[in-house]
């Protein structure tokens, strides 16, 4: 079902195109009587479609459509407009800053109808090939492409908010072994179980994603060091703990974790340091043994490792 937000200063023609959408389920996810309210609500519901009037208090359908398309949330949104005026200098405007059509009123049902089911399905289409570009195809997991766009946004909001952020770097110990022994195909459901345990073991708004071969990243927005210690060592353990059977072959699996943070003023801006950081505390953590962490804490202008204990 495609959702759409519907925007038009005339109460009675609000209501008209309400009836006419839910007779052809279409769901109305917001009503606007001007471009302001349609871009709120554009912008908390990211619908399949826009429908904007031209000719709105506040704001108009234009410079609406100007704000959408600006934003990274709303630009791929599909616009149509709808209007009184047939000028074609209006039409060209109209389409020149974004919107897919353009629809005269009084408007054609069935046209309308069709233009917006053929936006929803576009749309939708494009989402489809956005969640492809930004996952890992065996996993189902964040790629590293995505894993670097959130920490940008996060090192931004963290940032502003003098909060905490941490990273892990995971890898799974021994993994050539398991290839060598069992197969690829082994090699390929142990990762994604690995997943599936990463999955369920962070929080909500933790970003976890498969960083390359067999490690795997997570990022954790407003965690210190410490608290992030703490859901590493909840994973090793339900690693550890967790029975990989595949084709009535058992197969123990453990991973070593590297985890670097900062909390409060200053924090590091740069990407490449936790990313590196991360991985030198995984480098340490293989060394001393494997299936344990250490953290690496910023403590301006010095960083400093501290090693979790191993499951006995």
């Amino acid at each position: 079902m495609a959702r759409a937000v519907i925007a038009d200063d005339s109460p009675f023609l609000l209501k008209q195109l309400e009836r006419l959408l839910k007779k052809n389920n279409i769901e109305i996810v917001g009503m606007a009587a001007n471009g302001e309210e349609a871009l709120e609500q554009a912008t908390s519901e990211l619908p399949d479609v826009i429908l904007l009037d031209i000719n709105m208090p506040v704001m108009d359908g234009y410079e609406t459509c100007q704000h959408l398309k600006q934003s990274e949330k709303t630009k791929n949104i599909p616009i149509i407009f709808l209007t009184g005026s047939k000028a074609e200098e209006d039409i060209v405007t109209g389409l020149t800053i974004g919107a897919q059509g353009y629809i005269t009123k009084p408007y054609n049902e069935k046209e309308l109808i069709a233009r917006i089911n053929v936006a929803a399905k576009i749309r939708t289409s494009e989402k489809e090939i956005e969640t492809l570009a930004l996952t890992d195809a065996l996993t189902g997991l964040y790629n590293r492409r995505f894993l670097l766009q959130r920490f940008k946004e996060e090192i931004e909001r963290t940032g502003r908010h003098a909060s905490g952020l941490s990273c892990m770097m995971l890898d799974i110990d021994y993994f050539k072994k398991i290839n060598d022994t069992y197969g690829h195909d082994v090699g390929d459901f142990v990762l994604k179980e690995i997943a599936d345990v990463l999955r369920t073991n962070v929080r909500e708004y933790d970003t976890v994603a498969r960083f390359g071969g067999e490690e795997f990243m997570v990022l954790i927005p407003g965690a210190a060091p410490v608290h992030a210690l703490e859901i590493g060592e909840k994973i090793r353990k339900k690693v550890e703990e967790h029975e990989l059977k595949k084709d009535d072959e058992k197969i123990s699996v453990t991973v070593s974790i590297g985890v670097f943070g900062c909390m409060g003023i200053p924090i590091l801006d740069d990407i490449e340091q936790y990313i590196k950081c991360a991985d030198e505390a995984l480098y340490v953590a293989k060394i001393r043994g494997r299936n344990r962490i250490v953290t690496i804490q910023y403590e301006s202008p010095r960083y400093r490792f501290v090693t979790s204990q191993k499951k006995q």
